[in-house]
């Protein structure tokens, strides 16, 4: 007589031959093993077989490799927000897989996912997630590692940095768990997360899917046959190639010259938190209430870290010192 895990195993590997026995994994295979997971549940075969597929439609098989589309992030955070959400670990390992392995994620998908993290702190149902549920509105340490996963994906435009919306996620968490005994990690982690935020905005991360679209094109772009031909039979004196030669290094030099002001001059900009930034932060810093262990111990990162404040947040921090 098989075992559960037996069973899962065999069923995984049946469905895995049907997926990838014909060529390519498809959107309609991830689909569908959606829809088998809620139906009957997953086990631990089975929610790496939809991470792997997941993984191919969404991050492998598109163009530019790992760069989800809006298109397919649209689509999936539709699919999965059916229902009600996340419904089970396989869904949940399947957004950890494609935040893992994509270059860049649009910012709709990490904002549902850190959603999905943050109800389920919420409501005490840790199943999708595949751990146990807990008492409501308090953050454990394995929702402190989910967040972790999530709020640090590649986001588009700003890769290994905090995007807005998850930064606001974070502060609605802190807030509906000010009175709870959080894990220890979760005010640090909180901390840097909302200061990488806030400090790294300058920073434009990873060029945008249409940016490596054009560059493509633009080395692919074929060389005309007159073009070729005349090259061919007029062949480069020594004077020309040396010329070139020189005019390609004087462009490299001046590249990399005018690349490294501009990345000082974001280091310096990053440091300086003010502007829109600033009133954001405040804003949530004084919209009622005592600040939160997690909100405390932010405005201490930002005294250790940030180059210069407007009077506000100074204020903000010197009371918090």
């Amino acid at each position: 007589m098989s075992t559960s895990a037996e069973g899962d195993s065999g069923e995984a590997l049946a469905l895995r031959r049907a997926v990838y026995g014909k060529g390519d994994a498809t959107r309609a295979d991830f689909e569908n093993l959606i829809g088998r997971g809620r139906e009957a549940g997953a086990g631990p075969e089975f929610a790496a077989l939809i991470a792997e597929v997941a993984t191919d439609v969404l991050v492998r098989q598109v163009d530019p490799v790992g760069y989800v589309t809006e298109a397919d992030a649209a689509w999936l955070v539709a699919r999965l927000s059916a229902g009600g959400g996340i419904a089970c670990r396989a869904e949940f390992e399947a957004l950890r897989s494609i935040f893992g392995h994509a270059v860049s994620v649009p910012p709709v998908l990490t904002a549902f996912a850190v959603r999905e993290v943050e109800k389920a702190i919420l409501t005490g149902r840790r199943d999708a997630m595949g751990g146990v549920d807990h008492e409501p509105g308090v953050v454990t340490r394995e929702d402190v590692e989910a967040l972790r996963a999530m709020a640090f994906a590649p986001t588009q435009g700003s890769s290994l940095h905090v995007d807005k919306a998850t930064a606001e996620a974070l502060f609605d968490i802190a807030h509906a768990t000010a009175t709870a005994e959080n894990d220890p990690e979760f005010a640090e982690f909180f901390a840097r997360a909302v200061g990488n935020y806030l400090m790294g905005v300058a920073f434009s991360g990873t060029p945008d899917r249409v940016d490596v679209l054009r560059r493509e094109a633009e080395l692919e772009k074929p060389t005309g046959f007159g073009g070729f031909f005349a090259a061919m039979a007029r062949g480069p004196s020594r004077a020309d190639v040396a010329e070139a030669l020189e005019s390609t290094e004087a462009e490299e030099e001046d590249a990399y010259f005018r690349e490294n002001r501009e990345t000082e001059r974001r280091l310096a900009e990053a440091g300086n938190v003010g502007g829109d930034q600033a009133k954001w932060i405040i804003a949530h810093l004084t919209r009622g209430g005592p600040l939160t262990e997690a909100e405390k111990r932010l405005l201490r990162f930002l005294a250790d870290e940030a180059a210069s404040t407007p009077p506000e947040l100074t204020a903000l921090l010197d009371k918090a010192a």
